[in-house]
């Protein structure tokens, strides 16, 4: 040859795949799957929980500017009756 070794090798390495390897890859992906479902369950519940604060938090918004308005117009009707008590 001129001077290049070729080696004897295959270029891509062997798949090492042995049924311990296999196992413990199959269980950490179970694993992973389990807790990405669980995870979505919780999400889910987390979003519900907001939603339910999102519109109770709504309604005080509502029920606290009806209570403004009954308040302003009461004081306006003590000023109009103060007023004209002078």
């Amino acid at each position: 040859m001129s001077g290049v070794e070729a080696s004897k090798e295959p270029k891509e390495p062997q798949v090492h795949a042995c049924t311990s390897c296999v196992k413990t890859v199959l269980q950490t992906f179970t694993h992973f799957q389990e807790q990405i479902a669980q995870l979505r369950q919780e999400k889910a519940s987390l979003q519900k929980a907001l939603r339910k604060l999102d519109e109770e938090h709504e309604e005080q918004k509502q029920a606290m500017a009806k209570e403004i308005r009954t308040l302003k117009e009461h004081l306006a009707l003590l000023k109009k009756n103060s007023e004209t008590h002078i």
